[in-house]
């Protein structure tokens, strides 16, 4: 009998991504808009850095699992912390910087970092931040004095970060298990106080591996990467790994995400992929269809892996036009975070895929989805039958993070175990799937509309609406009616160029949807209202409704 395999069991660590940096791409560039001004770094420098970032944290005598925060933008001194600070055998949290400063605080308790990395732009919200007591250090990225800003924060060391790594010693990487803690990030608490995930080791090499599959978003060394969504969010949704794993070239904007800058950098970076939220890429097509940008600026930019918010149709197909291929993604903070990526299968005619496109598509390698419906049942997979997404694989969350916990493990209602005992992660997203496995998102629990016994997609009505050549975005809401419980109120924004009359969305939609599912009020803003990851803000348009 032969009972176990002979295989050598190499840990996946981010070290590891940093030795293949150093071994095959340290030629590979970094380029990085900052202020109006382009600076560039090589893969070697920045895995030199890397090491130096480790070699700083050991120096002021940081252990094994201590905890180092951020708050800055996309940046190379980003990515060297992305690189160092776990490889190093530490752990990273990305503070999201456009919450408020007591949301800010409560997770900065929840880490306990020993070492604060500001960018400079960040010290008038920092100043608003109760500090936890247990943190060594602030960090200053950017040219601010910081013994000038020391008085800022009494009892804390504040020191140039330039000026620390440039007098640390490159760290040797230490022999880590996969399984240790790499990275924490926080949901963003749409649906309640923001979660903990902690990512480790190994899943977020197994993510990043999955990133590079033909089948997935198909990264390589032949490509430059741009990833605008912030390095914050979910770890800059896996790319800053996934491109330093593969060698493909990076492109940072900052905190920049309007047409003419991301222009600016496509072009001199000669950027071949991209992604961000709808509302960045909405923007770049109108900028587009108005002449705005000459097409030929973008000559070399072919792929769009959108995730964040529903992908509208005229966002697919408005794409096609200056052939540029835009991806339907789907993920989540606990999912590090794809879940779902829409690729063409084989024997999928034209006219299929056209249908197809517009959901997020399947799970990548290594991950299971299914739909249970409100009875506890599957779903048949027959494309209509809803029910909650869940999901389970290397890269998504066991538990969230609890440091009130002994196991530090939390929030077990999130999480059901089937009768052959795997765990699956609850979504509270409303799905379908159809024969051959693709899945459309109809809309989240707490989105739905019920009106007179029916349920409404707000996720459909938003995209009828965005099909209208007026509208430029949509978000429906249900408010309370004494009748029929709830009917659905849509917000919508029009395109910048819309010289037309006020359009009659309500005519338009009567005949693509029923008569009864069309809003009963139109409310037409400038732009709509988000919250802090980029996502539109509903419970701000409820409050604006009254019906919050």
């Amino acid at each position: 009998m032969i009972s176990q395999g002979l295989m050598q069991a190499v840990p996946l660590t981010v070290g590891g991504i940093v030795e293949r940096m150093e071994t095959l791409y340290a030629h590979k560039k970094v380029t990085v808009l900052r202020n109006g001004t382009f600076e560039r770094a090589s893969f070697g420098q920045l895995a030199h850095r890397a090491r130096k970032v480790a070699g700083w944290l050991q120096g002021i005598g940081l252990q094994p699992g201590d905890c180092v925060s951020t708050l800055l933008w996309n940046c190379h001194e980003h990515l060297e912390l992305f690189l160092g600070v776990p490889a190093g055998g530490f752990v990273l949290h990305t503070a999201n910087v456009r919450l408020p400063p007591a949301s800010i605080a409560t997770m900065l308790a929840e880490t306990s970092p020993k070492v604060l990395v500001v960018d400079e732009s960040m010290l008038p919200l920092l100043a608003e931040v109760e500090l936890p007591a247990g943190l060594l250090m602030i960090a200053l990225v950017g040219s601010s004095d910081a013994a000038k800003n020391s008085a800022q924060f009494p009892g804390k060391r504040l020191q140039s970060y330039l000026a620390s790594i440039d007098v640390s010693h490159g760290a040797e990487w230490p022999d880590l298990s996969e399984t240790a803690a790499c990275g924490v990030c926080y949901t963003s608490g749409t649906s309640g106080k923001a979660k903990g995930v902690v990512y480790s080791h190994r899943s977020t090499l197994l993510h990043a591996m999955s990133m590079l599959f033909t089948d997935t978003i198909a990264l390589s060394e032949h490509d430059t990467c741009l990833p605008v969504v912030p390095m914050f969010h979910a770890q800059g949704w896996g790319f800053p790994y996934a491109a330093c794993l593969c060698g493909a070239n990076i492109a940072l904007s900052y905190r920049v995400s309007d047409p003419a800058s991301l222009t600016l950098l496509i072009e001199e970076a000669k950027v071949t992929m991209a992604t961000a939220v709808p509302t960045v890429w909405i923007a770049v097509l109108e900028a587009l269809r108005k002449g705005e940008i000459a097409p030929e600026r973008l000559v070399t930019l072919k792929r769009l892996p959108i995730g964040g918010a529903t992908v509208s149709a005229d966002l697919l197909t408005g794409f096609d036009q200056f052939g540029i291929e835009v991806q339907h993604c789907w993920g989540m903070t606990e999912v590090s975070p794809l879940g779902l990526v829409s690729t063409r299968r084989a024997g999928i005619t034209d006219a299929q895929w056209q249908e197809l496109r517009r959901t997020p598509g399947l799970p990548p390698v290594g991950c299971e989805v299914r739909v249970i419906t409100d009875k506890g049942v599957d779903a048949p997979r027959d494309g209509m039958t809803p029910g909650e997404l869940q999901i389970r694989g290397p890269w998504v969350a066991d538990a969230y993070f609890d440091p009130g916990a002994e196991d530090g493990r939390g929030s077990e209602a999130s999480f059901v175990v089937d009768g052959k005992g795997r765990r699956w992660l609850k979504t509270a997203d409303v799905a379908t799937w159809n024969a051959i496995g693709y899945v459309r998102i109809v809309d989240r629990y707490k989105d739905l509309i019920k009106s007179g016994g029916e349920w409404i997609s707000s996720l459909e009505l938003e995209s009828a609406l965005a099909s209208h050549p007026a509208v430029s975005e949509a978000a429906v809401i249900p408010v309370p009616d004494a009748v029929w419980q709830e009917r659905p109120v849509a917000y919508v924004c029009l395109v910048q160029q819309w010289q037309g009359p006020q359009p009659d969305l309500a005519g338009y939609l009567v005949g693509r949807l029923p008569k009864w599912q069309v809003p009963d009020r139109f409310i037409f803003l400038q732009e709509l209202p988000r919250g802090a990851t980029g996502k539109v803000d509903k419970q701000r348009l409820r409050s604006l409704s009254g019906s919050a």
